[in-house]
């Protein structure tokens, strides 16, 4: 439904909170209303969007006096706990109290950060996520995961905290890379896999429009996306049942980018190269078909994606960042695999020897 220049609303309903996502253009009246409720107000982001983004903010301080912005390093390497204590050192010494708001004002990363930082601050304060990626809109942003990376792994230090909103706004994917924006579309891709057959089909007929930034087909990618990670926590907030089949292509994804120390692959890129290997892993046991899986490649390729690995990667050593897997069960990693398209089945085992021989089959020079 379209009011004003909102194109979708949803709602998320968990059993601990129920909080409001918008999507459209121009949202900075709505969440202008929540600033105006709070006695003082952090915005964290980082480097490159306060550059793109300074007026913006500058006028935000303006007309909110209450409001203050705290920067942080642009990437992945940045989610750590340096970054963290100096988001806390911020709060403090601008003496944002308990009744104060943490604004999430950038991609995964500053989702993250922020996120986590606003749920462990005087034991826990308010924040809302305006996200400014493809892949914050369509998935980091919702759910109320947060956390940071240790160097071992990915997210291992976080907490849940859900936002008392997003706000994806549109017009930020004008000054979003090409390469972060096809990186965020292999979570719609990953949505569509899981969970909704006729999605990942709806972006193999739409390719065309997606690539050339069709805002009402990009508007429609999140709102789906955000309307099936919905339902899925609004049944299992804790990531303790269901939840986990979001962690699909995710578990060689995640040990990709520790062990290339989170600098060459964005993370869509990462989970597009963990989704292949466990479609190659389904071809291989005729759970899908060849023809299915080329049709993956091809649209990996049409977004330029990685369907291959560089051949000085050491296998052995990808595969032991699989032990710092925080989804973990006594001591073996949980797989998610699909039964066919849009049904997943998670907690899988899988013989580490056939992912082994995948990605040594992925290797190129």
């Amino acid at each position: 439904m379209k009011r004003n220049n909102i194109l979708y609303h949803l709602v998320l309903s968990t059993a601990t909170t129920t909080y409001p996502i918008y999507i459209g253009k121009r949202l900075q009246n709505k969440y202008g209303d929540f600033l105006k409720k709070y006695p003082k107000v952090a915005i964290v982001t980082n480097t490159t969007i306060y550059n793109i983004y300074k007026n913006l903010l500058d006028n935000i301080c303006l007309k909110f006096p209450q409001v203050f912005h705290i920067v942080v390093g642009d990437g992945e390497k940045f989610k750590n706990i340096t970054s963290l204590l100096n988001i806390f050192k911020k709060l403090k010494n601008n003496e944002l109290g308990r009744d104060g708001l943490i604004i999430a004002f950038g991609g995964g990363v500053v989702g993250d950060l922020a996120g986590f930082a606003s749920s462990t601050y005087m034991r826990g304060i308010d924040f809302i996520q305006i996200p400014t990626t493809l892949l914050a809109m369509t998935d980091s942003s919702v759910g109320g995961k947060t956390g940071i990376n240790l160097p071992q792994g990915k997210n291992i230090v976080g907490s849940f905290h859900q936002p008392q909103a997003v706000f994806c706004d549109l017009l930020f994917l004008d000054t979003l890379p090409v390469r972060e924006f096809n990186a965020g579309l292999m979570e719609v891709i990953k949505y569509g896999l899981i969970l909704d057959a006729s999605l990942y089909d709806f972006v193999i007929q739409k390719k065309e429009r997606i690539k050339i930034f069709d805002k009402n087909i990009i508007a429609y990618l999140i709102f789906r996306s955000c309307e099936l990670k919905a339902k899925i926590v609004a049944q299992d907030e804790k990531d303790r049942g269901i939840r986990n089949i979001l962690n699909f292509g995710h578990t060689i994804g995640h040990a990709l980018e520790s062990y290339s120390d989170f600098k060459f692959y964005l993370h869509g890129e990462a989970v597009a190269l963990g989704s292949l290997v466990i479609i190659k892993f389904l071809a291989n046991n005729r759970i899908v078909t060849t023809q299915f899986l080329n049709g993956f490649i091809d649209l990996l390729t049409f977004f330029q994606l990685p369907t291959s690995i560089p051949i000085e990667f050491e296998i052995d050593q990808i595969l032991k960042h699989l032990l710092y897997d925080k989804k973990k069960r006594h001591g073996r990693n949980q797989w998610v695999l699909l039964k066919q398209v849009g049904e997943p089945i998670w907690g899988q085992f899988v013989d580490i020897k056939e992912i082994k021989k995948i990605l040594k089959g992925l290797q190129h020079g």
